[in-house]
């Protein structure tokens, strides 16, 4: 009984991390089969707290030794060993060993944050699509993968494509956050760059939302697994409301919308 409330207790710490961290990917994993629910859960908490280093480090240094103690937790030769402490770690190590994830995407996905951490990351545009299959693409994979999503070409574009056009929606989104951490780092015209480039990643994520849709009615087993490209029509649109405050304020989209849309392409099965 008490081992059976030990794991109850990790569970409720593993979803409220997924709640705070990654609300998307949280209601994502609540709206996919029962079955698949408690894996997709420590997914998305765990792509929540890797993204949330990246908007709350007032040091690179300080990230980098965040992102150091996950590589370490995640290295395949510790994952059989004991328990970390971490409720989302060791839930990420079961789910790891339940479907036999492979070691690559995580690792590849910590560099990607580590990039991220230089304060001049990506201001001209440069390696964005790199960062984003490597980091919200990689996701996505994975959770296709817990799902049982057959590994196909219009699985693997359809993936690809929902990655690049939903990490544009979240990196701009983000930008208040970072912008209000590490402010003694950023210099202005560092901060007007991105509020030039926020249009630009705006009409790049039509396009890629565009080539995810194309993919489909091929791909409609991997739609469980990118239900997060629903939001992404709202968010564009709150996104160009900010205009150049969007490196200052948070784009939002009402809690109602949110639920509403992923619930309903769940339901339909479309996006």
């Amino acid at each position: 009984m008490a081992e059976q409330d030990n794991g109850s207790d990790r569970d409720a710490m593993v979803e409220a991390a997924a709640r705070a961290n990654a609300l998307d990917l949280y209601l994502t994993a609540r709206l996919a089969p029962r079955a698949a629910r408690r894996d997709l859960m420590a997914l998305a908490a765990f792509v929540g707290e890797t993204a949330r280093v990246l908007a709350t480090a007032r040091e690179s240094l300080v990230g980098e030794i965040r992102l150091q103690w996950w590589r370490d937790a995640l290295d395949p030769s510790r994952l059989g060993g004991e328990a970390t402490g971490s409720p989302i770690a060791d839930a990420l190590r079961a789910t790891i060993a339940r479907h036999a994830l492979p070691a690559e995407p995580f690792a590849v996905l910590l560099d990607a944050r580590l990039r991220a951490l230089d304060a001049e990351f990506c201001v001209a545009g440069t390696g964005l699509d790199q960062y984003f299959d490597d980091t919200d693409a990689a996701a996505f994979r994975l959770a296709a993968r817990i799902l049982g999503v057959p590994a196909d070409d219009a699985a693997a574009k359809l993936l690809g494509a929902a990655g690049q056009a939903y990490g544009r929606i979240q990196l701009l989104r983000a930008l208040p956050f970072v912008h209000a951490a590490r402010s003694h780092l950023l210099h202005a015209p560092l901060i007007n760059d991105w509020a030039a480039l926020a249009p630009i990643l705006c009409e790049d994520a039509r396009g890629w939302l565009r080539a995810a849709r194309l993919q489909l009615r091929a791909a409609g087993a991997a739609i469980p697994a990118v239900l997060p490209l629903a939001l992404v029509e709202p968010y564009l649109a709150a996104l160009e409301r900010l205009g150049p405050e969007v490196v200052r304020e948070r784009a939002d989209i009402s809690p109602l919308t949110r639920v509403w849309r992923l619930w309903l392409a769940s339901v339909r099965g479309k996006i």
